[in-house]
C-alpha cells in the first residue's frame, strides 16, 4: 500500500486516522448534494462507511485514499481520491471495471486538486492493478465533476436512473483509450 504524490498532494491509503475527516467531509451538504441521496451523513453512516474503506483495502489492495497538500503546516485530509470496486455492474459497462471518484473540501475547490488526484489514481488504477477500464457517475448538475471526467480522459458511455432515482451520467475510460491519451 504505497502513498502516491503529485506536485502538490500526497495520497496516503485510507487509514484508521481519517475517521474524523470522513465524518467531516461527508456532513457538509456542499459536498454530499450530488451523492446519491444529496442529504449530508449522519456521523454513524461515515464510520460504518469508514470501516468498509478500511476492509476494500484489505480485500482488494486499493481503495479510497487521503488527499493532503504537501506544502500544509499539518496532515489534515482536504478530500478523498476513491478507486472501488463497483458494488453492482453498471449496465453496458463491460466487468471487470474499477469505479473512480474524488470529493474536495469546498475551501479548495478551483484549484485543480480534484483533476490532479484523478490523474494519479487514473494512473495507478492502470498502471498498478491492472485495470481493464475505469467508471465513473455523477449527476448531471455537478458540471465540476463531469469536466474532471473529461479531463483524465473519460468519455460520456450511457444516463441512467441512480437508486434515489435520480439521473446519473455514466463515464468510461479504457485501458487502450489511456494509452493513447498518454502518447503511448
Amino acid at each position: 500500500m504505497r502513498t502516491l504524490t503529485t506536485e502538490r498532494l500526497i495520497l496516503p491509503p485510507w487509514d484508521l486516522r481519517f475517521e474524523e475527516d470522513l465524518c467531516r467531509l461527508s456532513n457538509d451538504p456542499r459536498i454530499t448534494r450530488y451523492l446519491g441521496d444529496g442529504l449530508p451523513w449522519e456521523r454513524e453512516r461515515a464510520i460504518t462507511r469508514h470501516g468498509e474503506l478500511l476492509e476494500h483495502w484489505r480485500e482488494h489492495g486499493f481503495g479510497w485514499r487521503g488527499i493532503v497538500l504537501r506544502e500544509a503546516d499539518d496532515e489534515s485530509v482536504i478530500g478523498v481520491a476513491a478507486l472501488n470496486r463497483l458494488p453492482q455492474p453498471l449496465p453496458g459497462v463491460d466487468e471487470p471495471a474499477i469505479e473512480i471518484g474524488w470529493w474536495v473540501d469546498p475551501r479548495h475547490w478551483g484549484r485543480g486538486i480534484a483533476t490532479e488526484a484523478a490523474t494519479a489514481i487514473r494512473d495507478e488504477a492502470f498502471t498498478d492493478h491492472g485495470a481493464a477500464r475505469l467508471a465513473a457517475r455523477y449527476q448531471p448538475a455537478n458540471h465540476g465533476s463531469g469536466n474532471i471526467m473529461r479531463k483524465i480522459g473519460m468519455r460520456h458511455h450511457d444516463d441512467v436512473i441512480g437508486p434515489y432515482d435520480e439521473d446519473v451520467r455514466v463515464y468510461v475510460l479504457e485501458r487502450a483509450d489511456w494509452w493513447t491519451w498518454l502518447g503511448g
